[in-house]
């Protein structure tokens, strides 16, 4: 490993310790709480708070991380995050664990994590200049994490709930968080932004609608932005509510429901590999859209509740296809936004793309109780499918085969070279804009 490749890796290694405590909150929180309280409709209240604070914490925390620094954010979420997570098993050991306390941590939690997802992948496209490693690879080996980290947090979680509790597996959530920031604080340096690029300081509220304007005036980020958000609407109750039913009415305990998100995680993790390697030889428009059809069809395989083998084919199939589809958001995004607006911008296109979620989580619980879990999920699948056939005629989507010259700048402020064609483009990094998008 070169001394210029070290950082990069180092916030690919920490980024994935980040993804996989939320993978294993992702099966002991809602675990826990069927366990605690029997209750469909709680789970998907629990699912409501995981997100809707990590909304409204990723919209108006992007100016805070522009102001403070990435790296310095990524740290202080990482910890603020695990310390949150200790306070679940602290206060059941203790007896004080109220559900309302339990809907307090969530949030919490769920509010720290947001912002540090944000500085994470500020930071890479300037440390994989420094590398010299092409973005849409970087970004691929970034959401290869998530992938792994999918692939070994459930099935891990799944198990430990069985041999020790739901509420003693979230204290090895908690440990792997103060690893991330541990890893952050020392291999990963602080991405600086030059002098000429700083802003004069503006209103709070100038800074929050700031991302907004930006969008608004790029149209490709705005259209994946809100469709991100219809198909996260879609998507939220999967494993928080559809999963945990579905595995507890057809197929077993725990360990079922970790062995089917971690069948998501190898498949994604398998068709992350063979997309990093040929990324830019491939289409975007073309990958984007094959993932989202794909998985559609395995939903509604899943819907009829088949053998668990072929549930976890199904799964498996899904990962695989679903793996181009966050790299080339990424891309795109890190493509077009210069580096000191990023933190806002790619905070307000987070909270644009999840602000579905919590309605998701809340309305899945409530709609499978009334309706029962197989039809929900054909329901949901059916929707899905006819969303991503409209991406066939929406004429935005062929510009994300177009792929703007940057200049990326260095973690030290040096302007690197990267063996690509430059020209003066309001999309660079280094351009001096006075308006977004101009």
């Amino acid at each position: 490993m070169t001394r210029t490749r070290t950082p990069v890796y180092a916030l690919l290694a920490a980024t994935t310790f980040s993804f996989v405590a939320e993978a294993v909150a992702m099966v002991a929180i809602p675990w826990f709480v069927l366990e605690l309280t029997g209750s469909y409709a709680r789970m998907g209240l629990i699912g409501f708070f995981t997100f809707l604070p990590r909304v409204i914490a990723v919209f108006l925390g992007g100016q805070v991380v522009d102001r403070i620094g990435f790296r310095t954010s990524s740290v202080v979420s990482d910890v603020l995050s695990g310390l949150s997570v200790m306070g679940i098993p602290i206060l059941y050991a203790t007896g004080n664990l109220s559900f309302t306390w339990l809907v307090v941590l969530v949030i919490l939690g769920a509010f720290f994590d947001g912002p540090g997802a944000t500085a994470k992948e500020a930071m890479v496209p300037e440390l994989a200049a420094e590398a010299r490693i092409d973005l849409d690879r970087v970004n691929a080996f970034f959401q290869g994490s998530h992938r792994l980290s999918m692939l070994i947090g459930p099935i891990v979680a799944g198990f430990l709930v069985v041999l020790i509790g739901a509420s003693n597996v979230l204290w090895v959530n908690a440990v792997v968080f103060g690893l991330s920031a541990l890893l952050t604080v020392v291999l990963v340096p602080r991405v600086a932004v030059s002098s000429r690029l700083t802003e004069e300081p503006a209103t709070f509220w100038s800074n929050t609608v700031f991302g907004l304007r930006f969008i608004r005036q790029q149209r490709l980020l705005l259209w994946l932005a809100v469709l991100i958000c219809v198909m996260n609407f879609l998507d939220a109750p999967l494993a928080t509510v559809q999963l945990p039913a579905l595995v507890r009415e057809h197929y077993g305990g725990a360990d079922r429901l970790g062995f089917l998100l971690s069948a998501f995680g190898l498949g994604a993790v398998v068709g992350t590999v063979v997309y990093s390697a040929i990324a830019p030889r491939l289409p975007r428009r073309r990958m984007f859209i094959s993932g989202f059809f794909v998985m559609g069809l395995m939903s509604l395989l899943v819907s009829a509740a088949p053998p668990f083998a072929a549930v976890v084919a199904a799964f498996v199939v899904a990962g695989f296809a679903s793996a181009p589809v966050n790299p080339i958001m990424m891309s795109i995004r890190q493509e077009r936004v210069p580096i000191q607006y990023r933190a806002r911008v790619f905070g307000t296109t987070r909270a644009i793309a999840f602000a579905a979620i919590p309605l998701g989580q809340l309305a899945g619980g409530y709609m499978i109780e009334w309706m029962g879990v197989q039809p929900f999920i054909a329901l949901v699948a059916g929707i899905y499918l006819a969303v991503t056939a409209t991406f066939l005629i929406t004429p935005v989507l062929r510009e994300m085969d177009v792929k703007p010259a940057r200049a990326p700048v260095a973690a030290n402020g040096r302007r690197v070279d990267t063996g690509q064609p430059r020209r003066d483009d309001p999309t660079s990094v280094t351009a001096s804009m006075e308006e977004p998008g101009t």
